[in-house]
């Protein structure tokens, strides 16, 4: 009999480092698997993520509420739970003999990376080396398993169409370098890009991929995120060659393939990019909320892990205002790799191994636990 394997994607945003997985799970006949997502979030992306969940023909947990979803879930009695954040009462989902599993949603930048650690966990399946020492070292005694990072297997796997058919699918010229531009919901550098960026990559391809939170989150912390769409909008009228991925489009790993330069802040793109050894740029200006500006503490208490945006993306360029970055793309672009003995250290620490087989990892350190 297969054994009852629940991913909880609570946010759309935590389906990619789940799907690789998946994936390799659905071919598999000692697992039986079903998708769930939390009844609890807006309305668009409850209806995008069950969307996105049924074209996979597998079976759904879906309820009106989260009290509804737990009895569901429960119910099925499963023998593994992975979820891609625990801040919610796990225990009312599972049954005591589950294996409670996470996968967690990004590489991380954020504090929230080892406070998010509910007591019902077993195991944490970790992407590398440097975040089991942090994790030990912030007193997690969760099981901890290396593994590498699910989400970017497919770059190393042959999962993934090549640039140029990428780039032809989304109507841009393979011939042309391309800029990958990644920012977060908050601290962003979007709206100090504003309509500026278009004029300074113009002779590029540049493709915009926002945070999912952006489209689904009205507010956070008080700031009023919807002013991102409204910009987006405001650049796909004004410069339609330019390409804004829409969140039907929720995994950016194919994205990865097709650039050539990233350009972020404070994200984990950054080290899921530096996988396939290309140059990052990383933006240290942010449109920030009053109290963020008068006391810029609060934003690395709550926001950010001062560590990793500052010592770990020491392989990265860094700009200090939108108008260092047409100097920095002709780095990139024309001048040699500065970072790549930097970039290599980095890659074994936080990575692990680049063999796309981390999916696999996890499947096998799920079965010797239920055996």
């Amino acid at each position: 009999m297969p054994y009852k394997i629940v991913f909880d994607a609570y946010h759309l945003y935590h389906l990619p480092q789940f799907d690789p997985v998946i994936d390799l799970l659905l071919n598999d006949n000692r697992f039986e698997v079903f998708l769930t997502t939390s009844s609890a979030n807006l309305p668009d992306e409850q209806n995008l993520t069950k969307r996105i969940f049924q074209r996979r023909n597998v079976q759904c947990i879906f309820a009106d509420n989260e009290e509804e979803r737990a009895t569901k879930s429960r119910a099925f009695n499963p023998d593994v739970f992975i979820c891609g954040w625990s801040r919610y009462p796990i225990e009312k989902f599972v049954t005591d003999k589950t294996l409670v599993g996470m996968i967690y949603h990004g590489i991380g930048v954020k504090p929230s990376y080892w406070r998010d650690n509910n007591p019902r966990l077993n195991i944490r399946f970790v992407e590398g080396p440097f975040r089991i020492r942090q994790l030990r070292e912030k007193g997690i005694e969760t099981d901890l398993e290396l593994t590498g990072f699910p989400k970017i297997d497919p770059l190393f796997n042959g999962r993934i169409p090549s640039r140029e058919k990428i780039l032809k699918g989304l109507g841009l010229e393979p011939n042309k370098k391309t800029l990958l531009y990644a920012p977060t919901f908050y601290p962003s550098s979007f709206e100090s890009f504003g309509l500026k960026l278009p004029e300074m990559t113009k002779d590029l391809n540049l493709i915009i991929k926002l945070h999912q939170w952006s489209y689904f989150l009205e507010k956070f912390s008080g700031v009023n995120l919807r002013r991102h769409i409204t910009l987006a909008d405001k650049i796909r009228k004004k410069y339609p060659q330019i390409v804004i991925i829409e969140p039907e489009h929720y995994n950016i790993i194919d994205l990865y393939q097709a650039s050539d330069v990233l350009l972020t802040e404070a994200s984990s793109t950054i080290y899921e990019f530096m996988a396939l050894r290309k140059q990052i740029i990383v933006c240290d200006f942010f449109k920030k909320k009053i109290g963020h500006h008068l006391l810029p503490k609060r934003l690395y208490l709550h926001r950010l892990d001062p560590e990793m945006h500052g010592i770990l993306t020491d392989f990265c360029y860094h700009i200090k205002k939108p108008q260092d970055l047409p100097i920095t793309l002709s780095k990139c672009f024309n001048q040699p790799d500065p970072f790549v003995e930097l970039r290599e250290k980095y890659i074994g620490d936080i990575l692990f191994k680049l063999d796309g087989k981390s999916s696999e990892r996890v499947r096998d350190s799920i079965l010797r636990r239920l055996n």
